[in-house]
């Protein structure tokens, strides 16, 4: 849909729309202001088919074109939308499986999330739970590692392998992570700081200990091709999450 104001502006856009097929409608900007609930829109707004509903089971499945054991993220009431978009996206640039939140009192699933994740939720699986302690309690029982990131812990994030299915699990932006979800964690680590910082926004410390995991998991494949050695292949055990 697209404002009658701004029709001119649109033109390069709507012949986009029109050679993959997508109608186009004109409609009044006030519409747009409520299909987009007071956001910027810019004059356009899309509608696409909702996400089919993803299951843990779905993280842990062999992903096309990548050999690395399943990389994950669960978001426990972070209510920023543009902090679980950053998130989504960093995952997604990190070659993640998907992320895991809360129904409640999470940021809403909607197309804030899409634009603040420049698009990386829509690519993304995204499973929504209604007791994230227990869903991760499923993932360890499937082999996953549970690993929690707080600011006080007394290990650092780097400290330790990830050469194995995980789930980086980080907390709400104020109260951090809820004692039933630390609890159902296999280790809680930090990111290390300098100088006066008491602690990182959760999308940054988020962004980095992800990104270290993928250039982690990215060099033992390049030492592997170096000598020519098979990877050794990693196992999720049975069980139904």
């Amino acid at each position: 849909m697209v404002a009658r104001s701004a029709a001119e502006s649109t033109a390069p856009l709507r012949e986009l729309a029109g050679n993959a097929g997508v109608p186009v409608a004109f409609v009044d900007t006030a519409d747009l202001d409520a299909l987009s609930f007071g956001g910027n829109h810019q004059g356009v707004v899309a509608t696409i088919d909702s996400t089919p509903n993803a299951g843990l089971r779905d993280l842990l499945q062999p992903q096309p074109g990548r050999a690395q054991p399943p990389l994950m993220l669960a978001a426990d009431q972070v209510e920023d939308v543009g902090n679980l978009g950053s998130l989504v996206r960093t995952l997604e640039a990190c070659g993640g499986a998907g992320v895991i939140v809360p129904q409640r009192r999470s940021a809403s699933l909607t197309g804030g999330l899409a634009r603040a994740s420049a698009g990386a939720s829509l690519r993304t699986t995204v499973v929504n739970v209604t007791n994230l302690a227990r869903a991760l309690k499923s993932l360890r029982s499937d082999g996953v590692r549970i690993i929690g990131l707080d600011a006080a812990a007394e290990t650092s994030f780097d400290a330790m392998p990830h050469d194995a299915p995980c789930c980086i699990v980080v907390g709400n932006e104020a109260r951090g992570m809820r004692p039933g979800v630390r609890e159902a964690c296999d280790a809680i680590v930090r990111v290390p700081l300098q100088s006066g910082i008491g602690s990182l926004n959760v999308s940054a410390a988020g962004a980095i200990v992800l990104h270290h995991i993928a250039r982690q998991r990215m060099r033992q494949r390049v030492q592997i091709r170096h000598s020519r050695e098979e990877p050794a292949p990693y196992s999720i055990r049975g069980g139904t999450p």
